[in-house]
This record gives C-alpha cells, structure tokens and sequence, in this order.
C-alpha cells in the first residue's frame, strides 16, 4: 500500500489516496469508474503501466480501491459499457435526424440511404443542402481508442466506392464522453494513407457550427 512513483517530467508521486482521488474524480464527471483504456487518457490517473508497476496491476488496484466491479473486461461488464454506448449513439441518431429535418426540411434528409445501388453499406443520413449536398454517419464510443478503431473499419467501407461528389462531405459525427478533439487532428495528422479533405470527423455541437451556413431547399 505504501508504494509510489514519480511520473517522468512532472514529479508527480502515485499513492493510492492519489489514484483514489483521480477514480473519484472520473466518477463525479462520468457516473462510473474508467476501464483500462480511458485510465491512459485521463489526466488525474497515471498509465495503466504505471499502475502496473505500483500497484501489481488494475484488478488489484481496484480490489485495494474496494471496487465492487474489480475487471470490467470480463463478459458482463464489457456487454453492459458497450449496450450503454450502443443506446446513446441511437439516441444521438434521432437527435441529429430531428435537428436535419428542422434545418433542411423533412423531404430533403434522406435516412440510410445506400452508399451506391448495389451495396449494403448505407450513410445514416444524406442531406440535399445549399450550396452542397453532404452525408452522415453517426456513432458513439467509449474513448479515444475505440474512436480510431470504429474509423478505420469506416474508412476501409467508405474508401471501397463513394457516390459523393468531390465537394460533397462526409461527416462523422460522434459521441463521446470526454473532449478527443486534439487527439483526433494529431491522429489525422499521422495517419500514412490520409483520410480525404471532405472528411469531417466531430462533435454534434462542432457539426453544427459547420454546417450553420448551409440552407436548405424551398418546398414546392
């Protein structure tokens, strides 16, 4: 119990009061404890090595913390954090579809529609909108990791043949959690096969400052 570290660069010294503190404060943000995963991401917890070499582990911290869930990748934890993401990403769907037939007019939001005829693949949503048409494609994840990997099976779907027009946009619209904003331009960045320019990854809030300026189509 008595072990510490000294986090590299910041002199910060990991006791298990300290660790405590950082899970409560995820707690009072979030409403739940954070997985492996968003421990590495959270800026008032050390890495998950770190936590390895003090504390033996994240199993263990969590039994020294008296956790009543000690290994939330065990088969049950691990289905009840994916069905909650999997709920608030549907409910953002009905969110975003209300906002884009308010905006641009029911008849001109077209839901899952087909990325060409003859695929299965469809866009959430493919808006007729001034000065350009764009789509959209709508999902929730638990961090920054589950983004990248959702992205990339999106990437490898949408590359295969996109109807879109060359100004038309793509846009990702996610929900998570905590702010990823910087983490996914530096991910953009690094990226070796580049995502196309009218790809847009964000937030429902970001995409709505993006698209503030687009009008909509008067019915006839």
């Amino acid at each position: 119990m008595g072990s510490s570290f000294s986090k590299p660069g910041k002199g910060k010294v990991w006791t298990l009061e300290k660790v405590r503190d950082g899970f409560e404060e995820f707690h009072k943000l979030f409403r739940r404890y954070p997985t492996a995963f968003e421990i590495d991401d959270f800026d008032f917890l050390p890495s998950s090595r770190q936590i390895q070499r003090i504390f033996g582990g994240l199993i263990s911290l969590r039994k020294q913390l008296g956790h009543s869930i000690e290994n939330y990748g065990s088969g049950e934890s691990r289905s009840k954090i994916a069905t909650d993401i999997n709920d608030r990403g549907r409910k953002l769907e009905v969110i975003v579809r209300d906002y884009l037939q308010e905006k641009f007019n029911e008849p001109f939001v077209h839901i899952e529609r087909p990325v060409h005829m003859s695929s299965k693949d469809r866009f959430d949503f493919y808006v007729y909108a001034k000065p350009t048409n764009f789509a959209i494609d709508v999902f929730g994840t638990i961090d920054f990791r589950g983004l990248t990997r959702i992205m990339n099976i999106k990437e490898n779907r949408y590359r295969k043949v996109n109807i879109l027009k060359n100004k038309e946009r793509l846009y990702f619209i996610y929900f998570s959690e905590y702010d990823v904003h910087d983490k996914i331009i530096n991910w953009r960045k690094s990226k070796r096969n580049r995502l196309p320019t009218t790809w847009r990854i964000l937030t429902f809030d970001e995409f709505k400052k993006e698209i503030a300026g687009c009008n909509n189509y008067d019915l006839i």
